[in-house]
């Protein structure tokens, strides 16, 4: 367990079901901090509810290490929430977070680090090893990562922070996390270098599409007023051409025009009208639902043990080492 007192370097790695491509993880990234001459660093790994009944002897392997701090969750709360706890828990000036399956590879810090005169450095991948369905979701994402959040290049888990910018993001108390979002709430001084990217180390991956339906939900409706944008638009149109059609009518039955009412006519109005009702009362229940869950400061998650120790501060998910 590192001592207390600050680093150079905190490594944040949210972890689910790990595996021994963990422990591969944890040596190379020693290695690139011994060639890199850095002075004090700590890794920070961040157990996201496993419960793969391997996990506990790599938790417990890696846990081993001088500068490894092993924090497990009480649950599955999802990858933002560990990375949320991992920034939490984190004392570096700079702050970088990777995922654990070797896709990214911990050797590129070197390169992102040059950069270090920018608040954030995010690695942006040359050619993704991904499958079909996950490039298909990532490329929809980073659609709307451009034109929600305003980012002009793809955003990968591997990001370089800086400690005011870890700051800034941790003032926030969604209980969804959406991690661009709240890097972009902070700064905008943010810059892309090009990695590889590798194929992952394990054989099925653990981010599933109902996960990335989850995230990418935290984004449209949690991050965002884009729904409610594109609603009153909706709405102002069908008002407009409503409104037009009864004038219409109107005019017909003063110039003594037989109007003949219609069955079908009738239900396909009432159903558009009934239909755009019940679809802005869902958009507007869902935006209601995460004010409730800020205003009554639900936690992203929760705390189970730090480095086997039970940990007992679990006051808003803001814990204090």
């Amino acid at each position: 367990m590192t001592e207390q007192g600050g680093f150079d370097y905190s490594v944040i790695i949210p972890t689910y079901n790990p595996g021994p491509p963990l422990i591969e993880l944890i040596e190379r990234l020693e290695r690139t901090f011994t060639k890199m001459n850095v002075g004090r660093y700590e890794i920070v790994i961040v157990d996201d509810g496993s419960p793969s009944p391997e996990a506990p002897a790599t938790l417990k392997s890696v846990g081993e290490r001088e500068a490894v701090t092993v924090i497990r969750l009480t649950r599955n709360y999802g990858k933002p929430g560990a990375v949320m706890c991992g920034l939490n828990q984190s004392r570096g000036d700079r702050v970088l977070t990777l995922d654990d399956d070797l896709q990214q590879a911990p050797e590129d810090l070197e390169k992102l680090a040059v950069h270090n005169g920018h608040d954030v450095i995010i690695a942006r991948y040359r050619n993704k090893k991904h499958d079909l369905m996950q490039r298909v979701t990532s490329r929809i994402k980073a659609q709307f990562d451009r034109v929600i959040l305003g980012y002009e290049f793809p955003i990968s888990p591997m990001k370089l922070l800086r400690r005011r910018v870890v700051e800034g993001m941790l003032l926030n108390s969604s209980d969804r996390p959406f991690i661009p979002a709240l890097i972009q709430q902070v700064t905008t001084d943010i810059v892309a270098v090009d990695v590889e990217h590798h194929e992952s180390a394990y054989p099925q991956s653990r981010y599933t599409f109902s996960r990335r339906l989850r995230q990418f939900s935290n984004l449209l409706v949690g991050n965002s007023n884009l729904l409610l944008r594109w609603l009153g638009v909706v709405g102002f149109l069908i008002m407009f051409a409503s409104l037009s059609l009864a004038a219409f009518i109107i005019v017909r039955k003063l110039a003594g025009v037989q109007v003949e009412v219609g069955w079908s006519s009738l239900m396909v109005a009432v159903l558009m009208i009934g239909g755009l009702q019940l679809g802005a009362m869902s958009i507007i229940g869902q935006y209601l639902l995460r004010i409730l869950n800020v205003s009554a400061k639900k936690p992203a998650y929760f705390i189970r043990d730090i480095d086997g120790v039970e940990y007992s501060d679990n006051r808003s998910g803001k814990e204090s080492r």
